[in-house]
């Protein structure tokens, strides 16, 4: 009977303890936190190149830009990325606004004995806007190197809205009385391109990013182009917590009746995490 009470004893006296280590009878686990918002606002530098041709009023110029000469045909330019991300879901906008000029001149007349060589000569000048709009949804993470290190895909719908504002300054100089003779093309157009998009993301250290994107659309919805898509990919190193460098390469190709363009070029800019 002793002995039968003393098995009771440590028993009971051992059952809180093996509650406390049992997972069926321990509390529930407190719930993961809600993931919180990051923003990232990045102005950086294009060193665009443009190729294709622009219309205004029924007349069509020739517009080739090499970026290596861009410091001659850049007016003015505006540029600036950011993104705001919760979890698994981002939104990205960029906005691209650029004035570029150039001109050709062609002389005329050289083989007649009565005048003087006169001149064509033509001047285009174009102001553009590029607005992108990309909700995305992370929908594969997978570890690189290590669960700390990850490679990551994100797909979403997109829109890109294009402004283009031509000038075609034309001037006829043949040397004989009465000239020259000068008239002056204009031409607005705007319009949405609605795009499929993607991007990869990928760590590849503790201080170097990759990012790979593109999109795809147009498909001559309403006034939008019969074709458009980019594709840009870029590297970035951390510098501290706050800011990240980033260099890379970008184009967008643009299929829209009056604008047939290709725009291209590397990129550097400097990107501001909070």
């Amino acid at each position: 009977m002793r002995f039968v009470s003393m098995c009771l004893f440590l028993l009971l006296s051992a059952a809180p303890a093996m509650a406390e280590d049992d997972p069926a009878s321990a509390p529930d686990a407190a719930p993961a936190p809600e993931p919180k918002w990051e923003f990232m606002v990045a102005p950086y530098i294009w060193f665009i190149g443009i190729d294709g041709s622009i219309d205004a009023a029924g007349h069509s110029a020739d517009v080739n830009v090499t970026f290596s000469d861009i410091w001659d045909a850049l007016d003015m330019t505006a540029l600036v990325a950011a993104e705001a991300r919760r979890g698994r879901f981002s939104f990205a906008t960029n906005l691209i606004y650029l004035r570029i000029s150039s001109s050709a001149s062609h002389p005329t007349g050289a083989g007649l004995p009565i005048a003087d060589p006169g001149s064509f000569s033509v001047r285009d000048t174009m102001n553009q806007l590029i607005w992108e709009f990309r909700p995305a949804w992370e929908v594969l993470s997978l570890p690189l190197f290590s669960e700390k290190h990850r490679i990551a895909l994100d797909l979403g719908p997109g829109a890109r809205f294009m402004w283009m504002a031509t000038h075609l300054d034309v001037k006829l100089d043949p040397a004989v009385p009465g000239g020259p003779f000068q008239r002056r093309f204009d031409e607005r157009i705007d319009f949405v391109d609605w795009l499929a998009a993607g991007r990869i993301r990928a760590q590849l250290t503790d201080d170097i990013g990759l990012v790979v994107s593109g999109d795809y659309g147009g498909f001559g919805i309403g006034s939008s182009s019969h074709e458009t898509w980019s594709i840009a990919a870029f590297a970035s190193y951390r510098l501290g917590d706050t800011f990240d460098l980033s260099a890379g390469w970008r184009q967008i190709s643009i299929d829209h009746g009056p604008a047939d363009l290709d725009i291209s070029g590397p990129l550097v800019g400097l990107a501001m995490h909070f």
